[in-house]
């Protein structure tokens, strides 16, 4: 289902945000579980939260899944239930999606500038050559490997592979100059890629491994666009809630806004999930 992490899932005492996830002085190492500073409040949450709270995401989403589809609800309720028991709410399912926000604030930065008219100028700044002319895929090809380089811990495959779903979501970039594409566009391929982060991430948690999909590929493709469609929408109203423009965005202003657009959305779904 278009990731290509896939592992047993978490149990119920991994933490809910480790420290390693934002200790940029690790170069992405994973130290010991102790946590410091500004995570000791993560570190005492974790402890509060019960060591079975993926059971209840995985029963709703292997009854979404045996149901071929059709009990649509259920996977709402299993992401809400992700969110809210599993993560242990909506800002720690953020902090959970370690290097890939960053990675997303790196694109957010590029995107932006590109949105904004200024090609050349972001393309010098991020050492990205010269694209002018180029097809836009294969300036999208570039990016990745700015953005997200290859190999490293399972939040960082996570960034690359969900690239990776998002370029090929899109094939009419092999038929466009960069310069040619709106804002409208850059906006588009932010949103799918957002969307992907937290798709595999959210699968990655609770244990791909676990779901025995149907035999009928039909039936899995309508289940993957559902997830998907779930998970975009939120993504997009949660950039439209928060008045993002893609135009404008600092370097500076990158990471705030791509948390607060990922923590809102995470709040949409659990919401959404609950009704």
């Amino acid at each position: 289902m278009g990731t290509s992490t896939s592992n047993r899932g978490q149990n119920g005492k991994t933490p809910l945000v480790p420290s390693w996830l934002n200790d940029d002085e690790n170069n992405g190492t994973q130290p010991d579980s102790e946590i410091t500073g500004d995570n000791i409040q993560q570190q005492d949450d974790t402890q509060s939260y019960d060591s079975k709270r993926f059971t209840s995401p995985r029963s709703d989403f292997t009854r979404y899944i045996n149901s071929g589809g059709n009990k649509i609800g259920r996977l709402h309720k299993a992401i809400s239930s992700y969110v809210r028991k599993s993560a242990g709410g909506s800002k720690n399912a953020t902090m959970r999606l370690g290097s890939a926000r960053k990675s997303t604030a790196k694109l957010v930065s590029i995107m932006s500038g590109f949105a904004g008219g200024n090609i050349s100028a972001t393309a010098y700044r991020f050492n990205l050559g010269d694209i002018i002319g180029k097809p836009a895929k294969e300036v999208f090809l570039r990016i990745m490997d700015f953005v997200c380089p290859d190999g490293g811990r399972t939040d960082e495959g996570i960034a690359r592979s969900a690239y990776i779903e998002a370029l090929s979501s899109i094939p009419d970039l092999e038929n466009k100059q960069i310069e040619s594409l709106s804002h409208l566009e850059f906006l588009a391929f932010t949103e799918i890629y957002m969307a992907d982060v937290i798709q595999q991430k959210l699968l990655n948690d609770i244990g791909n491994k676990i779901f025995s999909l149907p035999n009928d590929i039909l039936c899995i493709e309508n289940i993957e666009k559902q997830m998907k469609d779930f998970i975009q929408n939120a993504i997009s109203d949660s950039i439209s809630r928060l008045n993002v423009d893609i135009c404008n965005i600092s370097q500076q202003q990158a990471q705030d806004v791509v948390d607060s657009v990922y923590n809102t959305a995470f709040e949409i779904m659990s919401s959404y999930g609950e009704e």
